[in-house]
């Protein structure tokens, strides 16, 4: 699968920044919260009657991380969240892509790109709907420590609302980030 999740310039200053805050390699429930928190907002948004899953993800030098994760009842392929492994290859789901593009990425059909067509995690866990935006280094502006997203297992057409909420939530985990 083509995706730009290439060599990346700044793995080293991420993971001293993530490390630095012990976001590195720990699950928190203070993570695990503000996802099911996004969940929840964005499920008002599309006007959907259940929690769709979100994470709060940090890319380091090899893979990716989920330090929050919340993952809706019956959703991604049956999974609970203690289904769910806290870690990714980066070549994997689209958050490093949120990462490298340093901005928000609404995705209201994964399928309908030929760029994600065979997607190990569409594929595994039946997503087909992706909303992602960048969590940047409160210290260092330069530099995106990761994301937050929503995934749903129907397409969802997200709109400018959903960008809204998760522009916010990712300037609130920017906030979260600083007072570690």
């Amino acid at each position: 699968m083509a995706i730009d999740n290439g060599p990346d310039p700044d793995a080293a200053r991420r993971d001293a920044a993530l490390r630095s805050r012990g976001l590195h390699e720990a699950a928190d429930a203070e993570l695990d919260a503000i996802a099911a928190e996004v969940a929840q907002q964005v499920a008002v948004i599309a006007d959907i009657p259940y929690l769709p899953s979100a994470m709060v993800n940090w890319r380091t030098a090899d893979r990716q991380f989920f330090g929050g994760l919340h993952v809706a009842t019956g959703g991604l392929g049956g999974a609970t969240a203690e289904d769910i492994p806290r870690h990714m290859e980066l070549e994997d789901g689209w958050c490093p892509k949120v990462v490298r593009r340093q901005k928000a990425y609404p995705l209201d059909d994964v399928r309908d790109s030929s760029r994600w067509a065979g997607n190990p995690v569409a594929n595994a866990l039946g997503v087909r709907a992706y909303l992602g935006a960048p969590i940047f280094d409160p210290d260092d502006p330069s530099l995106v420590l990761g994301s937050v997203c929503a995934v749903d297992t129907v397409e969802r057409p997200w709109g400018r609302e959903g960008l809204v909420v998760i522009k916010h939530v990712a300037l609130e985990l920017t906030a979260y980030v600083n007072r570690r």
